[in-house]
């Protein structure tokens, strides 16, 4: 698309081959030229923009919204992450503390993520803790913080004297993005739904939030039955139990009669791949498997319940990135890896070699 600046110098120079004389930069007709240039790109402009939107494969946002739509598809919303923190007060006495729901803890640090009580609960007598749920006060898998983690008292009850998560906060999820929820348009285009098969149970699991993705497998448990596999996104991608509860009664509201589904936790299967890297000169070697250690981790993590990890596609990754001279995984130490159909690959450790070439 051309430029304001080559739009007006087309109209200037077409103007002054037509008429014979210069425009003068301060008259009357140049500003009038300007102003027909900005009309022009602006709609030029305009133009380009609804062509991106009319096509699946480069519409984004809202618009993007209204392609899914068209294949009863909705964007998925950020999910809060949930889990557990632990109210101590310095001293054991006869006396009760009440901590009231909504009590606001917070991990430390430069990126402080809060959390919010759900219920009102009691330290009893003669006791030094009580423990209790919390949510996220934001969606997103930011807030699935490490055990330990949150240790501020951002509204302090009285008589408490610190906070502390035993465990770990899990099952949140970001917003769907544009290219995932593309992605789940496309998926829907290329393996249809026919109200019987698995990927019609499949294609409603999957539209949960929080659920990244799902496998599903027939007659495990005999005739008649359907085991669903679902999982989140990222290295923790175990979705909690209120996500089981969310696509189990979905699943059991839309399936077939005398059809017995179950919805189940996948499990992680832990992967590691080692190969030889050479890179261009020039570059940084530390640099350029930093990169690579993001992208084959990103690829793993889209991964989802069972399927594979190949080292093709990880070689195309690889060799792909800027600064990669040539590559080499090293046979004693991969391979492709076929997770079972109630499993996904979690990266545990990438290994990357310096050689010189």
């Amino acid at each position: 698309m051309q430029s304001y600046d080559e739009i007006l110098s087309r109209m200037v120079n077409k103007y002054e081959e037509l008429s014979g004389f210069s425009i003068n930069r301060e008259s009357d007709i140049m500003i009038r030229l300007k102003v027909l240039a900005g009309e022009i790109y602006n709609t030029m402009v305009a133009s380009e923009f609804i062509k991106r939107q009319m096509f699946l494969s480069s519409a984004s946002g809202e618009y993007l919204d209204k392609h899914a739509l068209t294949r009863g598809l909705y964007r998925k919303e950020a999910v809060k992450s949930t889990g557990e923190v632990t109210f101590y007060r310095s001293e054991i006495t006869d006396t009760q503390l009440v901590i009231e729901k909504g009590t606001i803890v917070s991990t430390a640090g430069p990126v402080i993520k809060q959390f919010v009580t759900d219920e009102t609960v009691t330290i009893p007598k003669n006791t030094g803790s009580v423990t209790v749920s919390a949510t996220a006060i934001e969606g997103g898998a930011s807030y699935n913080v490490l055990k330990e983690s949150i240790t501020v008292l951002v509204t302090p009850p009285v008589g408490v004297t610190s906070v502390k998560n035993a465990k770990a906060f899990k099952g949140g999820s970001d917003k769907e993005s544009d290219d995932e929820l593309r992605d789940r348009v496309l998926y829907s285009y290329r393996d249809i739904s026919n109200g019987t098969n698995a990927v019609y149970y499949k294609r409603l699991a999957e539209s949960v939030p929080g659920v990244y993705s799902a496998s599903v497998v027939s007659q495990v448990r005999g005739p008649g039955t359907v085991d669903v596999y679902i999982c989140g996104k990222g290295k923790d991608a175990t979705v909690n139990k209120e996500h089981i509860q969310v696509v189990q009664d979905l699943l059991d509201e839309n399936r077939e009669l005398n059809v017995d589904i179950e919805v189940l936790y996948s499990w992680p299967l832990n992967v590691s791949f080692t190969f030889n890297l050479c890179v261009e000169d020039g570059y940084s070697f530390d640099e350029v498997s930093a990169v690579i250690t993001e992208k084959i981790t990103e690829y793993i993590d889209s991964l989802g319940v069972s399927k594979p990890a190949l080292l093709c596609e990880m070689g195309e990754i690889i060799y792909h990135t800027d600064g990669v001279k040539n590559y080499e995984f090293l046979d004693a130490f991969c391979n492709d890896v076929y997770p079972m159909y109630k499993e996904y690959c979690v990266l545990t450790e990438l290994d990357i070699r310096q050689v010189e070439r």
